[in-house]
């Protein structure tokens, strides 16, 4: 091992250890996570080498799933049950802001994010859509921020259902009120995803600028929050949605208008 591969590794496990320790302050402890193996790196030198899992309903690999590249220590997905604080599920990964390849701090760790998704029922299409999320940053070589939003193929949260939730934005998390963390080896975001219909996605997309903040602040307003339920109805089929629709807008607007007056 160089000099280089073993300044990485030690930073890797510092790394760890301080994230570890960051998500049981802000979230306490997990119910169970996958792949079960979540521990420290071990001793070999890390780098792309296996595929990121991608789990089946009965915890297999799914037959039909891609090699998909990814960090020789597998991303994982954390899994909360719901508490006193949250009546729901929480899906965290723990992998992608680790230092793949600094031997040194840097300004961002790894790809500089964390991404969450909450669920009212515990449910394995939340961990593949995470580990879907995080093949996609891998790809890519980039980043998941708050206001991005993402379009996926039908069926692709819920297979085999006829959900019309087909569309993910990214924000900021209610729980990780910080949003930005420091690790040994530089900063990183946690984020929650969120699912949202086809009509939704076009309701936030008809927004310059404040599109996704839009769209939060309705589910917010219809009771849906950041809660991810790939079978939900659209709520722009529900009573009363025009006035939270046009409320929101216009809220947006005057907001715009305030920090942009035209001379």
């Amino acid at each position: 091992m160089t000099e280089e591969e073993s300044a990485n590794l030690r930073l890797l496990k510092r790394a760890w250890k301080a994230r570890n320790e960051l998500y049981q302050e802000l979230f306490g402890d997990y119910s169970y996570v996958l792949p079960k193996d979540y521990s420290a790196p071990k001793s070999e030198v890390p780098g792309f080498k296996r595929p990121l899992a991608v789990e089946s309903e009965n915890e297999g690999p799914a037959a039909a799933a891609p090699p998909e590249p990814s960090p020789d220590e597998e991303i994982t997905v954390l899994a909360y049950a719901p508490n006193e604080t949250r009546p729901y599920w929480m899906y965290l990964t723990a992998g992608l802001s680790s230092p793949w390849f600094q031997d040194k701090p840097q300004e961002v760790s790894g790809f500089g994010c964390e991404l969450m998704l909450k669920s009212a029922k515990d449910a394995r299409w939340a961990v593949r859509l995470l580990r879907r999320l995080a093949y996609y940053i891998h790809s890519y070589s980039g980043t998941l921020s708050p206001g991005v939003i993402l379009s996926m193929e039908k069926g692709a949260m819920h297979p085999g259902s006829e959900s019309d939730t087909n569309n993910i934005f990214c924000w900021y998390a209610d729980e990780a009120v910080d949003a930005w963390y420091d690790l040994p080896s530089g900063g990183f975001g946690i984020f929650v995803t969120v699912g949202i219909t086809e009509d939704e996605c076009r309701y936030a997309e008809s927004i310059e600028e404040y599109g996704v903040w839009c769209i939060q602040q309705v589910l917010r307003r219809t009771g849906i929050f950041q809660v991810t339920d790939p079978t939900r109805p659209t709520v722009m089929n529900r009573e009363g949605i025009d006035e939270i629709l046009d409320s929101v807008r216009a809220y947006a607007e005057n907001f715009r208008a305030s920090i942009n007056p035209q001379v």
